[in-house]
């Protein structure tokens, strides 16, 4: 008689943020999926807190943005077992508003990483157990005001940085006005701290989840050179995927060794709006077991007038596996409808 292998059912979403409405009315479309599940991981975008002063290294440049406190027992009722905390918002009510966060999620018991009160802490994974599975999840920013980066006495996030080169082309020359090539690549010595992250971690959990918040707000299709760098040295440290996130859209999947990068979820919950968000969004849907990732899926929700993210129905996803076979062309990534649901499978 073949033994059961042990597995745990994961549900994975991206940006969330909600700070004016209730947030019981806003998940009450996707609440009972994320309780089903036995892990369930969400981006939390910026502090929760009502207190602290906007970061004066927004001035001219950004908006500060917050959920309101009540927003930690809700994720509680949700079903959130874990969430990343590294984003380009994490400090930006200061050193108060990163303190009530974190106070916040320590009394309703959901554990974070990503940030904390200095590097260590920020580095620091979080391992959930259960069905005697150790899966551990680590959190970076890459896209973030410099000064919000932890040190080793002071807060912030877990930041992996990028730098920005231009190089002239043919175009240019023979058209002035002609856009010219950006280029990205990652710090060494950045990089090098997340490969020794993930090759810790790996140690000692079954499967290791890397939350990252990267890329190029608002620009659909766009996934900068220095993300496919990022990801891939995660991956060869030992990470079993990337959730990716930033770009308040849906992006491209990549397989990678066998092993998926998700460059952006999409929004999943955020109480604004903006002209450059788009409506579709999903939960990354797994199994997991000491062998990594399988039944790897995509359940597509779209964002209503109400900014609840709602299942689509099986004309909705087929629409929706279309845009990802357009974003996700030479990566590597075989996507499949199966009802309401997107299987997604390595090509190689």
């Amino acid at each position: 008689m073949t033994a059961t292998v042990p597995t745990v059912s994961f549900i994975g979403a991206a940006d969330l943020m909600i700070n004016e409405t209730d947030p019981d009315f806003l998940l009450q479309h996707v609440g009972d999926a994320m309780r089903a599940a036995d892990m369930t991981y969400v981006n939390l975008e910026g502090p929760m807190c009502d207190t602290g002063e906007k970061n004066a290294a927004l001035t001219g440049i950004a908006n500060a943005i917050r959920s309101a406190p009540r927003l930690a027992a809700a994720l509680k009722r949700a079903g959130v077992d874990v969430v990343s905390i590294a984003n380009n918002h994490t400090m930006d009510y200061g050193v108060a508003g990163l303190e009530q966060t974190l106070d916040l999620l320590r009394d309703t018991g959901i554990p974070y990483c990503g940030a904390g009160r200095n590097l260590a802490q920020a580095r620091q994974p979080v391992v959930l157990q259960h069905n005697g599975l150790r899966v551990a999840f680590l959190g970076y920013t890459s896209v973030c005001p410099l000064s919000y980066a932890a040190t080793s006495t002071t807060h912030g996030a877990a930041v992996v940085r990028a730098s920005t080169s231009y190089d002239a082309n043919l175009r240019v020359m023979l058209q002035p006005g002609s856009p010219m090539n950006i280029r990205t690549a990652a710090n060494a010595a950045d990089l090098q701290m997340v490969r020794e992250d993930v090759a810790t971690a790996k140690a000692s959990a079954d499967v290791v989840m890397v939350s990252w918040h990267w890329g190029v707000s608002e620009r659909y299709g766009k996934i900068a050179e220095y993300q496919r760098e990022m990801g891939h040295a995660a991956i060869d440290a030992g990470a079993d995927v990337i959730l990716g996130h930033h770009a308040h859209m849906l992006l491209g999947v990549e397989y990678y060794k066998g092993r998926p990068i998700f460059y952006s979820l999409g929004n999943f919950a955020f109480d604004m709006t903006h002209r450059y968000f788009r409506p579709e969004t999903a939960f990354l849907k797994c199994d997991i077991s000491k062998d990594g990732l399988s039944n790897i899926r995509l359940a597509p929700l779209l964002i209503n007038s109400a900014r609840q993210p709602v299942p689509t129905d099986e004309r909705g996803t087929q629409r929706i596996a279309w845009m990802l076979e357009e974003l996700s062309e030479g990566m590597n990534t075989k996507i499949a409808c199966s009802g309401r649901e997107i299987e997604l499978a390595t090509i190689a």
